[in-house]
């Protein structure tokens, strides 16, 4: 089986204009986590979209499925962690209720992320199945410096091997489900994302293609780039239902 998860535990928020948590906040008419959710559906592999969620914004949630007329067949909430490793381990645990096979697929994506295109998502599942355990990501394209322990700069790293990690992470789940349960009590308190997981316990990570548009939202400015980014999407998508 093919599995989707979606990391919406948090319940703080970096933007001071802000109250509700950062995956809840509009973003041209509809809520981050919404945009996200749709974009997820959209991939008819997924068989399951696990949402790790604080539980005290389950009826919030429920009540934005019905708004925004959300079909949640395929739909699983679960109960997200006091910490990200928390929330992951709750998708882990959701999906094992589920089926227990160790070659099904888990894609795991950040609420935030609401521009994870189609193709991220597919090419996820096919790494992953290939390779075991895979994550998207973009070349670096700012200058990288390595400092020393008084803060000069002590050399530069060849650009063209630097990547920006993003979401998805994508893995078998026999993979991910032994990494998880071998971590130590101290691992899990310095280890948080599932890329580090698995490789700290000796597995090889694929990477796949990702996009530029396809940002974490946490701050203001993150979401008036965002905003700028659907509006062009939107666009896009006129200027094609135009054409045919």
């Amino acid at each position: 089986m093919i599995f989707g998860a979606i990391l919406a535990g948090g319940t703080g928020s970096r933007m001071s204009n802000h109250k509700i948590p950062k995956q809840f906040i509009d973003l041209c008419g509809k809520p981050i986590i919404i945009h996200t959710i749709e974009k997820m559906l959209s991939v008819k592999e997924f068989e399951y979209i696990i949402i790790a969620i604080h539980p005290d914004y389950f009826e919030y949630l429920d009540n934005l499925f019905n708004t925004f007329k959300i079909n949640t067949n395929r739909i699983v909430t679960v109960s997200g962690g006091k910490e990200r490793i928390d929330s992951i381990q709750n998708v882990i645990d959701g999906i094992l209720k589920i089926s227990k096979n160790p070659d099904d697929i888990i894609v795991m994506h950040d609420a935030v992320r609401p521009f994870v295109s189609k193709r991220i998502l597919k090419d996820s599942i096919k790494t992953a199945s290939e390779y075991g355990a895979c994550v998207a990501t973009v070349p670096a394209v700012d200058t990288m410096y390595v400092l020393d322990e008084t803060g000069y700069i002590a050399h530069f790293p060849n650009r063209k091997t630097l990547f920006n990690g993003q979401a998805p992470d994508s893995f078998k789940m026999g993979i991910l489900v032994n990494s998880i349960n071998s971590l130590t009590e101290d691992e899990r308190k310095t280890i948080t994302g599932t890329v580090q997981i698995c490789s700290a316990k000796g597995h090889k990570i694929k990477t796949i293609k990702g996009d530029y548009k396809n940002i974490k939202i946490t701050t203001e400015n993150d979401l008036a780039i965002a905003e700028g980014i659907l509006k062009e999407e939107i666009n896009e998508s006129l200027c094609l239902n135009s054409k045919k």
